[in-house]
């Protein structure tokens, strides 16, 4: 009989995130994620089967947690523009420095030369975009944006501004990141505010 799993697969697929932003995923190891979580690396091998299937693992994860992100972000809102707003800014609150986004960039190389990253990569964007016209919509509906906007092209543009501005800010470092973000934010949505 197996022994039961004391520790999730979300709170190793949490700790590789942890690493990934102190490490990049070039020099993560199996090693360095089970030293953050508390398991020796044969676990990991058994569990994800290599260093790659644990950074396939992370970033199957992505999708779900811009949902999981958009979710709690609605819970402690009441304008769909502050929700959207609110998730913009929850999602980077935890990067300090510049390094740590640097080093999460650096998975972008695995996204544009791995096709099982690139899908992982491009349901990750569906869900940002997705996610944006969604919130934008009812923010139309409830009067917060102009009637005339177009919501599939402001939601890619969304999401253009959200990766855009990681990246500037990463070479940068002008203000903190979630000034920064909330300011490009802003500056792209005004036109079409009712405000």
């Amino acid at each position: 009989m197996a022994r039961p799993r004391l520790i999730s697969d979300d709170a190793i697929l949490d700790a590789t995130r942890q690493v990934l932003a102190e490490l990049g995923p070039a020099r993560l190891t199996l090693a360095a994620v089970g030293a953050r979580i508390g398991l020796a690396p044969p676990t990991l091998m058994q569990r994800f089967g290599s260093k790659r299937g644990l950074l396939l693992a992370s970033a199957a994860r992505s999708p779900l947690m811009v949902l999981r992100a958009v979710d709690e972000a609605e819970a402690r809102n009441t304008s769909p523009l502050a929700t959207l707003r609110d998730f913009a800014l929850s999602g980077v609150a935890h990067i300090k420095h510049r390094g740590e986004l640097g080093n999460g960039l650096g998975f972008v190389q695995l996204d544009v030369a791995d096709p099982e990253f690139r899908a992982h990569a491009l349901a990750y964007t569906a869900a940002i975009v997705d996610s944006s016209a969604r919130l934008l919509t009812a923010a139309q509906e409830a009067g917060e944006l102009k009637p005339d906007v177009d919501i599939p092209a402001l939601a890619r543009l969304t999401l253009v501004c959200f990766t855009g501005a990681l990246q500037v800010w990463a070479v940068t470092g002008w203000d903190s990141l979630t000034d920064f973000l909330r300011d490009q934010l802003d500056l792209l949505l005004s036109p079409y505010t009712t405000e």
